[in-house]
């Protein structure tokens, strides 16, 4: 028969071990996401960035402090993917030239330039346009950006313990697959459901235009795969 300390010992134990493989499998994200907290967030020197990229008219400047203040809200858990990252406000030259507009984010990690060379001053960067900031949505724009860095950065090479054979990227993938979206896209409109500190009105472009929503079970997988990856 248990003493009470024992019994309590033997459920404590049990508890552990329950959540535990609730982590590395199916994860609830909300205990596990670590509180956010206002990480140092690293500055561009726009004077410099404007001259390597002046002859495309794409550093704006005007909200520079603004989009900084948003990137210091970026969840810690989020924080290892952006290891020597900087945050610039404008448009990005390579994405502006293919879309012909300003896009509301790119995330760069070689530094593309429009004329399809990279290399550049600006390579490791996450851009924020200024109309974005104007409009409400930097701070899920980020986010989805942020999840092109995580996904980058973290997830080629890590591995579910008892999905090893495939990466967690492809096996994330996979769930975001779509007949007309773009896969990748759909998983960083994810990060903004899963990290996001707001729930009215989220900027989701890629969800909202192709009618797509990640069910509760693929968002608590991208929390697990940010847990696991991150370690």
């Amino acid at each position: 028969m248990f003493t009470a300390p024992k019994l309590l010992a033997l459920l404590t134990s049990l508890f552990a071990t329950v959540l535990l493989t609730l982590v590395i499998v199916a994860p609830r994200g909300e205990a596990d996401t670590p509180s956010i907290d206002s990480p140092s967030v690293d500055k561009v020197d726009l004077r410099l960035l404007h001259e390597a990229v002046s002859g495309h008219q794409v550093v704006d400047g005007q909200y520079q402090e603004d989009v900084l203040e948003v990137a210091s809200t970026i969840p810690a858990s989020l924080q290892p993917a952006l290891k020597g990252t900087k945050f610039v406000n404008g448009c990005h030259p390579w994405a502006t030239k293919e879309l012909g507009s300003c896009a509301f984010g790119t995330y760069d990690p070689e530094g593309w330039d429009s004329d399809d060379t990279h290399g550049h001053e600006w390579t490791n960067t996450i851009w924020v346009s200024s109309q974005a900031v104007r409009t409400g949505k930097a701070s899920d724009v980020v986010l989805h950006e942020v999840g092109h860095a995580v996904v980058h950065n973290l997830f080629d090479d890590c591995y579910f313990p008892q999905q090893a054979e495939v990466s967690v990227k492809e096996l994330l993938l996979q769930s975001f697959a779509h007949g007309g979206a773009n896969p990748a896209e759909l998983l960083a409109d994810a990060f903004v459901v899963a990290f996001s500190t707001h729930s009215d009105d989220l900027h989701t472009h890629y969800f909202d235009d192709f009618n797509f929503q990640a069910s509760k079970e693929v968002l608590l997988k991208l929390r697990a795969a940010v847990w696991l990856c991150s370690k």
